[in-house]
């Protein structure tokens, strides 16, 4: 397929500055990783909880780059001998390190193909149960076609997690650019642009919206030249609003499952809003729209996450009680010992992993709850031991009372990412600290 000469551009671009810039010898001693990319988070998020990534699974990335996200989704499926990683790439240069990296991790269910995402319809390579699309539809002149694609490959019960650059957050990147547009006008070649760069970054006033808020933006002090490229110089580059998330994917016939950031939290009003009445009207608008002020009140959203789907009602709940709770990531201390400890007072558990500590009042039965959540046992199994701790009958108190004690607290713990749920016929995924460890 002949590229179009802005995508010609883009692929050159990244032919000659690989992003982001890695070396395949670090995956002896690291594995990178995505909150979005845990097979955990995918599970509760996109399957109800009752996936198990057993059976196979099939796994587009499209506009992988140099592969973190195939590298580290693969890694996961590795025991399963029936789940493939398709990786796609307008890069050449990009797909060959990616493949390296495979190469030195020995994974071998990755197939690489040396394509851009708006060749998927005419690939033949579909259906695919889940699609990682990051940091790519606003690099297309029309980001509904790359949309369109994806979807043309996705299966009816798949989903897809897509990254986009968010508008209010790169404000100041946005100033940069034309800044940069301007100074650069007589520049000869890209390593002039680059030279320029780094002189008008030297020189930026306090005053300079990007200098405001430079610690949102650090890609071009972590990747040197190819993050610099990537921020300022890019080819084709723009940014979404949350409601221009919505448009994007309602008009192309998808759904949008969640907008996330380590969580929920950054899309919730709540988390800003302090004011009682003010929240409690704002509680009262659509999801979206709710969203959409979260995201202005914040101003420091740089990218949306968020899975798409052809269907919505994908997320893990409460209500099924075979579902297992379970803390991600981290085990905080024991907590039915703090409540023990100060029975009736308010509870603070905080970790550096996540945004904010969880604060919450415990119930009568919170400290039974929380003894019983050793991430093995479902809700129900749970709620009988917490009735044989109490010597209560289920009449005494059923399961709709110890829900409604525990919803509170669980959804504080998920809010940030702290807690999810899976169904008790899956089993545990493998440990970052295990993937971890050198081959």
């Amino acid at each position: 397929m002949e590229h179009p000469p802005y995508l010609t551009s883009v692929r050159d671009q990244y032919d000659a500055y690989p992003y982001p810039p890695r070396n395949p010898e670090d995956e002896k001693v690291r594995l990178e990783n995505c909150w979005h990319d845990f097979l955990e988070v995918i599970n509760f998020y996109c399957f109800q909880g009752r996936n198990n990534f057993s059976q196979e699974f099939r796994v587009l990335v499209a506009g992988g780059g140099t592969g973190d996200q195939t590298i580290f989704l693969a890694e996961q499926l590795r025991r399963n001998r029936s789940a493939q990683v398709v990786h796609l790439d307008i890069s050449g240069t990009s797909l060959a390190i990616a493949k390296r990296r495979a190469e030195v991790r020995r994974l071998t269910n990755i197939t690489w193909l040396h394509h851009s995402v708006l060749e998927l319809p005419s690939l033949g390579i579909g259906p695919f149960d889940f699609i990682d699309c990051t940091g790519v539809l606003h690099h297309l002149e029309d980001p509904t076609a790359g949309l369109q694609a994806l979807r043309s490959v996705l299966k009816d019960t798949g989903a897809m997690l897509i990254m986009l650059y968010g508008k209010y957050g790169r404000t100041g990147v946005y100033q940069m650019q034309e800044l940069l547009r301007r100074i650069n006008v007589h520049a000869e070649d890209m390593q002039a642009k680059i030279a320029n760069t780094k002189a008008v970054l030297n020189s930026l006033p306090n005053t300079n919206w990007f200098k405001r808020g430079e610690d949102l933006i650090g890609d071009h002090r972590e990747f040197g030249e190819a993050g610099m490229v990537d921020v300022f110089l890019h080819t084709k580059d723009r940014a979404f609003s949350v409601e221009e998330v919505y448009n994007l994917v309602e008009g192309c016939n998808l759904k949008t499952i969640e907008l996330i950031e380590r969580g929920r939290y950054k899309y919730m009003v709540e988390w800003y809003l302090r004011d009682p009445h003010l929240l409690a009207q704002t509680r009262k608008l659509p999801r979206k729209e709710q969203q959409a002020i979260a995201e202005l009140l914040a101003g420091d959203i740089i990218v949306h996450n968020f899975y798409a789907g052809n269907n919505q009602d994908t997320v893990a709940t409460l209500d099924d009680l075979r579902n297992v709770p379970f803390y991600f990531l981290y085990s905080p201390s024991d907590i039915a010992a703090m409540i023990e400890k100060k029975p009736g007072q308010p509870v603070t558990i905080e970790s550096t992993l996540f945004p904010s500590p969880i604060e919450f009042t415990p119930g009568p039965y919170t400290k039974h709850i929380f003894r019983h959540l050793d991430g093995e046992q479902s809700l129900r199994e749970i709620f009988d031991q917490v009735r044989k701790d109490t010597r209560l009958t289920e009449q005494q108190l059923s399961n709709a009372d110890l829900l409604k004690e525990f919803k509170p607290i669980y959804e504080r713990f998920n809010h940030v990412g702290w807690m999810l749920l899976r169904h008790k016929s899956v089993g545990t995924f493998r440990s970052l600290e295990e993937m971890q460890r050198p081959l």
